[in-house]
């Protein structure tokens, strides 16, 4: 089971949200459906990394406008900006704490800072994500990613496969939830999460 605190070992918070978007209401209401399985935290539509407790640097796959969504790819994110402020009353998100070594937070760092250098060769993986939502399972496709499929591949290559081999291309954002539960802490509105959550 992933460790969630140890005192010898740094820090990597897991973000799951919800903000109300016309990609997370689609997600959300395949959820709802009741002749689909129902999955622990599957409101969630989409999840990114951070470094630091105060989640003002994030990165993930998403939007590069907030008013166009086709204008997509690997982006820096704040929890106190962007689309996470746009629907303050809505927008809710999960955040785990997970313990690494020092080892691979310093891998981490530097796969996500190359991921970022190489960001004007990265797209996003619209085949996969429509494959995930329809039919349950995503398509890889080269140096294209969506959220989940993209932090799971940073973590799988920094030593941190939290998903025992699946590949990352069939990683949903609620899979990090229902895995890392037991490393929750804070679940609400974007609004009320405070950096003090992450030293509960």
């Amino acid at each position: 089971m992933t460790s969630c605190t140890d005192e010898r070992t740094k820090y990597i918070y897991i973000v799951t949200s919800y903000t109300n978007t016309f990609i997370g209401k689609l997600i959300l209401l395949r959820a709802r459906m009741r002749f689909w399985n129902r999955y622990e935290g599957d409101s969630y539509s989409h999840v990114s990394l951070s470094l630091e407790p105060d989640l003002r640097n994030m990165m993930s796959f998403a939007r590069k406008r907030m008013n166009n969504p086709l204008i997509s790819g690997l982006i820096r994110e704040n929890i106190r900006a962007g689309m996470f402020t746009l629907y303050p009353e809505r927008s809710r998100i999960a955040v785990m704490q997970i313990a690494v070594t020092p080892r691979q937070y310093s891998r981490l760092s530097e796969h996500m800072n190359s991921y970022w250098l190489n960001a004007h060769n990265l797209k996003y993986n619209y085949p996969g994500l429509i494959s995930m939502l329809f039919l349950g399972r995503g398509v890889h496709a080269e140096n294209s990613f969506f959220c989940s499929q993209w932090v799971a591949e940073v973590l799988k290559k920094s030593d941190l496969d939290l998903f025992e081999g699946q590949p990352s291309c069939n990683i949903r954002p609620f899979d990090f939830y229902r895995t890392l539960s037991h490393c929750l802490i804070f679940e609400g509105k974007t609004a009320d999460y405070a950096h003090g959550q992450a030293d509960k």
